[in-house]
């Protein structure tokens, strides 16, 4: 599936992400956790084909996409401030990169459907996107990304703007869509308990380097580091009672 070969990148001269790689398989999450500034978003700008790389290659199915453009890359992006259309509807929303692709009104319409349904957001089809709440802002724009059936999805801190339970709801439905689908998904968070319920793998960049990968439950057990220990809040007791 997807394969970052030794991504390098600078940012107003000072090194950003630092020969960064990682594979991510059919159906799997995972999870980029660390602090801002790590350089997590910007790996998902390179990926999606909205920055270039100073070096590296981004590849899917052995195929190098340094020269596909953004929109024939087929990626899902979801950001935090959902960046929704406030002129149009739920439904003209979600249909936007569909009719961009100059697909039939019925295929539109289908999809359209399919995907709301999936974040239950069926009955809200004909609604301004400015009547909606924060958390069903982020559905729609939830909905917009899998309407194109994307073979990849990325999330960059797509809770962040939500209070404590929306964020809990929110990650529940992610992780259900996610298993329901079976797309891969990359997901930025510096959110630890985000990153632990919905990974498969987790994967801590500090200064543009990945420092340690694995399940959330072996990156936990086993901080590979002061520095991950300390960013996932383990203390001497911690370690002690494990």
């Amino acid at each position: 599936m997807l394969k970052l070969k030794n991504i390098h990148k600078t940012y107003e001269g000072t090194p950003l992400l630092k020969g960064i790689s990682l594979e991510l398989a059919e159906g799997e999450t995972i999870c980029l956790l660390g602090p801002s500034g790590s350089g997590k978003s910007t790996l998902l700008r390179i990926i999606s084909g909205l920055e270039e790389a100073e070096s590296g290659d981004v590849l899917w199915g052995g195929e190098n996409l340094e020269s596909t453009p953004p929109h024939e890359r087929n990626f899902g992006l979801i950001f935090q401030d959902y960046a929704l259309f406030p002129h149009l509807t739920v439904f003209d929303n979600v249909a936007f990169g569909l009719k961009m692709q100059k697909m039939g009104k019925e295929e539109i319409r289908s999809r359209v459907d399919k995907a709301l349904k999936q974040v239950d957001l069926q009955d809200f089809a004909k609604r301004s996107v400015t009547d909606l709440s924060g958390g069903e802002q982020q559905r729609v724009a939830l909905a917009r990304a899998l309407a194109p059936r994307p073979r990849l999805l990325m999330f960059d801190e797509p809770l962040g703007a939500l209070d404590r339970r929306l964020r809990e709801y929110l990650l529940v439905e992610i992780k259900k869509i996610l298993e329901e689908s079976g797309i891969p998904a990359l997901y930025v968070t510096h959110d630890q308990s985000e990153a632990f319920a919905l990974a498969h793998r987790v994967m801590l960049l500090n200064e543009g380097v990945i420092v340690q990968r694995g399940t959330p439950e072996e990156v936990y057990a086993n901080p590979a580091s002061a520095w991950v220990s300390d960013f996932l809040g383990l203390g001497n007791e911690d370690q002690k009672n494990k």
